[in-house]
């Protein structure tokens, strides 16, 4: 065990500002938390308040909190230095040597090693904030919703880091608002909220190899189905037509629909949803996850074990996809 919360939770005036987290994590072990802005910044403010947390709520790794490292997204950069310069201030902070062409390589600093900071793009100053992680020599990582803003390409300088960081024998623990991104980026994913903290259950690839339907002789005898999805606001009930759906979220025993840039309540499963879409082209591309494969642009492939599913929406969503189910996606698009 590298480190624990043990039922950490903030009151204040009868408020219940952040529920109990009870969560260990494991030395080699990735595990990200999907839960409200509002959680992560009450925790984070707690972690840098060591004083206000009881010290039966949490096991602390050897070195106590020293051997913890914490990256938020407040952290600043010194604008006056350049991306190399900042990574020698940081070693010298550290007292610690480390290979810094390595370090650019890793996170594709290389093209901006001698620029400024203040110059650097949203994305490249993140990057340049990851590159501390592999300076800061830690048992333990907390990450505060990094990939938010995030480009694509530093999207996979994370996965990749945070793959290091765990083969190094850290332990890493990433807290994240979107469900998507902690499917994609943890080994392990929870979701947070203030019902407590609750696993999320991962698509097991030989379950569904047991189960797997013959995608070839269902598009034979697809009919054209004149059906209505309802989802309810209030008092009122919505009707949609299927092909309006860009994707449906299974979350929390609650199963939503995804329209542009709304999300909308139903009160069907998302198996019973899958059976009745499925003729018309929607596709299960994770046990949490139906979508509309009229919307989807781009297969995006982080790694041999990581896919995500880019759809052309107004808001640009992009979705898991997981390993088995990738598979399937292929042979049904023939890939």
């Amino acid at each position: 065990m590298a480190i624990s919360f043990n039922r950490l939770k903030k009151i204040e005036k009868n408020t219940v500002l952040l529920p109990e987290l009870s969560l260990t994590v494991q030395t080699g072990e990735i595990i990200a938390v999907q839960c409200e802005n509002e959680y992560i910044g009450h925790l984070f403010e707690l972690l840098n308040h060591l004083h206000q947390i009881k010290k039966e709520a949490m096991t602390l790794p050897e070195g106590d909190f020293q051997s913890v490292y914490l990256l938020q997204q407040t952290d600043g950069l010194y604008k006056r230095l350049t991306v190399m310069q900042m990574l020698m201030f940081w070693c010298k902070l550290y007292q610690q040597q480390a290979d810094l062409e390595q370090i650019l390589n890793l996170c594709e600093l290389q093209p901006c090693a001698s620029k400024k900071t203040k110059h650097l793009t949203r994305s490249e100053q993140c990057r340049l904030l990851f590159a501390s992680t592999l300076i800061q020599q830690a048992a333990v990582y907390i990450f505060e919703d990094p990939s938010l803003g995030l480009d694509l390409q530093s999207k996979h300088v994370l996965h990749n880091l945070l793959i290091h960081l765990a083969d190094k024998g850290a332990a890493v623990l990433l807290f994240t608002s979107t469900l998507e991104e902690a499917i994609r980026l943890g080994n392990t994913v929870y979701r947070y909220s203030n019902r407590g903290t609750q696993q999320l259950e991962q698509d097991i690839e030989d379950t569904e190899d047991a189960v797997e339907e013959n995608y070839e002789e269902e598009t034979t005898s697809m009919q054209v189905q004149l059906d209505k999805i309802s989802a309810k606001i209030e008092d009122k009930i919505i009707l949609f037509n299927p092909l309006e759906i860009d994707y449906i979220e299974a979350r929390e025993g609650q199963t939503y629909l995804f329209v542009n840039d709304e999300e909308f309540a139903s009160s069907n499963t998302i198996k019973t949803l899958e059976e009745r879409l499925q003729p018309l082209g929607f596709f299960r591309c994770h046990r949490s996850y139906l979508v509309n494969l009229q919307r989807v642009r781009e297969i995006i492939i982080w790694s041999k074990n990581s896919y995500s599913l880019s759809l052309d929406n107004p808001p640009g969503s992009t979705i898991p996809l997981s390993k088995g189910n990738y598979s399937k996606l292929k042979e049904l698009i023939h890939l």
